[in-house]
């Protein structure tokens, strides 16, 4: 779904076998032959480096998950990033956590020396059980000073006045805060792995253009009538 670019760290899987770009990352993705994607979690492992490269400012990290396989995920993380060379716990870092009612929030839990703020998905846990995938991504744009979530190429929410002092990515780890702290309990089904070096917005689900190519030609109309 993002535009055209280059990622530092990219997986795509396809039928015919796992496509796997992604050097420096420990543990691994569990790929079953036939299918068109991979799983990580709690009993499939959670890959994860803790020696990024190459993505020392502006970052956009955006994956696809389907098939939550748990219904009691309260405060349990499946995805987190680091910077400031963290190597357990949940310090220097932002992620993607389950509330305890299910709701999927990314917190920023002091990434590169900036505390607070956190986005709400809109999205709970039935809503990634569902077998369709649903497009998450993440952006950090220093140039406009803001960290900000899409889903299927939407908008979720944004922190504002984002000027984190070590922007630096160094660390991801999936299905776990970085040091396996509150992993998932359970698995996921997951495809399309990219981390950029820079800002990469997504491109919209085609429903959601639509209903926004809609729009304009209905204020076109009114204001055509008003003249």
């Amino acid at each position: 779904m993002a535009q055209a670019a280059t990622p530092i760290y990219s997986w795509e899987w396809t039928a015919e076998g796992a496509q796997i770009t992604a050097p420096n990352w420990n543990g691994s993705f569990n790929y079953t032959s036939g299918n068109d994607y991979a799983t990580f979690g709690s009993s499939s492992g959670t890959p994860y480096n803790s020696n990024i490269t190459g993505i020392q400012d502006s970052f956009t990290v955006s994956f696809d998950l389907k098939n939550l396989s748990s219904t009691s995920n309260g405060w349990k993380d499946i995805f987190s990033l680091y910077t400031n060379g963290t190597v357990s716990g949940e310090s220097n870092s932002m992620v993607l956590e389950f509330t305890n009612n299910g709701e999927l929030y990314l917190y920023n839990k002091g990434f590169g020396g900036q505390t607070g703020g956190n986005i709400n998905t809109g999205l709970t846990w039935t809503d990634l059980q569902q077998d369709s995938w649903t497009n998450l991504s993440i952006v950090s744009d220093l140039s406009s000073q803001t960290l900000s979530v899409y889903v299927n190429g939407a908008l979720a929410g944004t922190i504002t006045e984002w000027n984190p002092s070590s922007p630096a990515l160094t660390g991801s780890q999936f299905g776990a805060s970085f040091g396996n702290t509150r992993p998932m309990n359970g698995t996921m089904d997951i495809n399309n792995i990219k981390f950029y070096d820079g800002v990469v917005l997504p491109v919209p689900e085609a429903a959601t253009a639509s209903l926004g190519l809609l729009g304009l030609a209905a204020l076109m109309m009114r204001r055509r009538r008003c003249c």
